[in-house]
């Protein structure tokens, strides 16, 4: 059961996320499941954080929906099917089909985490609490700072990062040196990505969503003035702005890889070709008026991204090395 419950796992990742649907099954053989797993249940949680109608659910109801989530893997809970099928009530409710297919199918993903390893379902429930305070208390808080920006990364991505971390130090012989290395650079390898997410998506969320996550104060800018395209010129110092923040991680990101075990190669071909595809899209985006005014999110051209996956560790270590060497 156990097993079928991980095979279908697997089938949901690939309509999930398209890009880790590549760069897991890059990991190596003892990680590949328990990332699988945490990451539909982080993906889960996210769901009722963010794809939910605004207009249909109270602030209460939401913070009541996304701890059911957290609940439901907590791992000494019994009551999971009751749980579950709460959850999958509001399948027909999410935005998407793979949305909705995790939703309707939270039970299996349960079912498949039933047979993690004590210490990763401990783990992996500490960093989703966390997730979760942080997702619950930014429902209610806007980003209107550099700081905000970081802490709200820090939740919905950092946390991420610190559930991988604390898993390859599991199941390695890490030294102490290279573990506080990880330590010290996790979050900010997992706010890399989420930014890059969050300024490629700004078009898509003033358009289809409530919130945004573009710290208009510290830019010095109003929403209207960025998305007006007669003012591309303020747009476009809004724009390098943010791509200047993203930039100043990408030393941390080099410091993250060169402490990665020799002995989890799988983990460094993972971690090479999400930051490998996010240095693409920062270059893509760099000074470009389609990221604002486009027709659709920028993304980086298919040439490219052969190229990356053909060699995921040259292509990251090629764009990011400039930028440790500064």
């Amino acid at each position: 059961m156990a097993e079928e419950a991980y095979k279908y796992c697997k089938k949901l990742l690939t309509g999930v996320s398209r890009s880790f649907a590549l760069s897991i099954p890059m990991l190596d053989d003892p990680l590949q499941i328990p990332v699988t797993i945490v990451y539909l249940q982080d993906r889960l949680l996210d769901n009722f954080e963010d794809e939910l109608p605004e207009d249909k659910f109270s602030l209460e109801d939401r913070y009541l929906l996304m701890d059911k989530v957290v609940d439901l893997f907590r791992p000494e809970n019994n009551n999971v099917e009751e749980l579950a099928g709460e959850i999958a009530q509001y399948a027909g409710l999410m935005p998407d089909p793979s949305s909705e297919e995790l939703t309707r199918n939270a039970l299996t993903v349960r079912k498949a985490y039933e047979e993690l390893d004590d210490l990763v379902k401990a783990v992996s429930f500490k960093w989703l609490e966390e997730m979760n305070r942080g997702m619950k208390k930014y429902l209610t808080r806007e980003v209107k700072t550099f700081l905000d920006l970081d802490e709200y990364c820090y939740y919905v991505a950092g946390t991420v990062g610190g559930f991988l971390t604390d898993l390859i130090i599991y199941y390695s012989s890490i030294t102490e040196e290279k573990s506080k290395t990880l330590l010290a650079n996790f979050n900010a390898s997992g706010q890399f990505l989420q930014k890059i997410n969050l300024i490629r998506d700004i078009r898509e969320d003033v358009k289809d969503r409530v919130k945004h996550f573009w710290p208009l104060l510290s830019l010095q800018i109003s929403l209207e003035e960025l998305m007006d395209e007669s003012k591309k010129e303020r747009g476009l110092e809004a724009l390098a702005r943010m791509l200047a923040d993203v930039k100043t991680h990408i030393p941390n990101l080099i410091h993250y890889y060169l402490a990665i075990p020799e002995e989890l190669p799988g983990y460094r071909k993972f971690y090479s070709l999400n930051n490998a595809l996010g240095l693409a899209t920062i270059e893509e985006m760099d000074n470009n008026p389609a990221v604002l005014y486009g027709p659709e999110r920028v993304k980086v051209d298919k040439l490219s991204f052969l190229k990356i996956m053909k060699n995921p560790e040259k292509a990251f270590l090629e764009r990011a090395w400039p930028y440790y060497l500064v």
